[in-house]
């Protein structure tokens, strides 16, 4: 009976096996090297952040979208501001708002927080230059207090901003803590190891006094965009604190969209 039931298996097992051969093949190709790295795209920032040796701080969630003249209320930043922060869920009479104006632009900010705790702020930003062009952009940034929601956020960003233009773009980005003031020599070295561990090419690099900045392509990151006619989705940025006593880190997928 044993030598039976063995025999049964064998098709089973040989099914199983062609398919797992046909996987790992799979993984090989540069549409697969993408399959699992979209679904651990934050936790690999994460590894990113621990390889350095820094202590993880903040998470940020940041979108961004040019906005269609042809939207309802393209030219009223507190009408696109709004549109935005209800679509994610914000109730905005409970948010705090401010409007300003100056000689080149209006804008509206809408300060508020998620039913779990997460910050967020929307700005809508109209630009007015003197022969009469207008241009107009919606901003998203969202601290999730913890980084794993950074997956479900960029998408809720994502088509909350779609409802403005169609080239949005939404960037997870990451900071910590060194304990430790790095020399200008260990900022390159650490930076140019952290995106070699990530698989990246580095196609652009920025060393300015304490900071070295370096932006490249991974496959392992399913998103990028087009920066001086290259490809780009990893950022890397290590900067020394100007006490001397830390370093400062940030990675970001595709490109770092807040201030650092």
């Amino acid at each position: 009976m044993p030598g039976k039931e063995q025999k049964k298996l064998l098709p089973v097992l040989g099914l199983l096996a062609a398919v797992v051969a046909a996987f790992l093949i799979l993984l090989q190709t540069p549409a697969g090297q993408k399959l699992p790295a979209a679904k651990s795209e934050e936790a690999l920032l994460h590894s990113l952040i621990e390889l350095s040796g820094a202590e993880l701080r903040t998470a940020h969630v940041t979108g961004w979208v040019k906005v269609e003249g042809s939207k309802p209320g393209a030219s009223e930043p507190g009408e696109m501001a709004g549109r935005v922060a209800g679509r994610l869920g914000l109730n905005i009479p409970a948010c705090k708002t401010e409007n300003w104006q100056n000689a080149y632009a209006r804008g509206a900010k809408i300060e508020g927080e998620l039913p779990d705790g997460s910050p967020v702020t929307v700005l809508g930003q109209v630009m007015e230059y003197p022969e009469g062009n207008i241009t107009s952009h919606v901003m998203v940034n969202l601290a999730p207090g913890n980084y794993n929601k950074a997956r479900i956020y960029k998408k809720q960003i994502a088509g909350a901003l779609r409802q403005c233009g169609k080239n949005e773009r939404v960037a997870v980005s990451l900071s910590g803590w060194i304990e430790a003031g790095l020399s200008d020599e260990d900022l390159a070295a650490r930076a140019e190891e952290l995106m070699r561990s990530a698989g990246a090419t580095v196609q652009e690099r920025t060393v300015k006094d304490n900071l070295v900045s370096l932006t490249g392509y991974s496959a392992r990151f399913s998103r990028e965009l087009r920066y001086a006619g290259k490809e780009v989705n990893l950022n890397v940025v290590l900067r020394r604190s100007t006490t001397g006593r830390g370093t400062y880190i940030y990675v970001a997928s595709p490109v770092i969209l807040t201030e650092y």
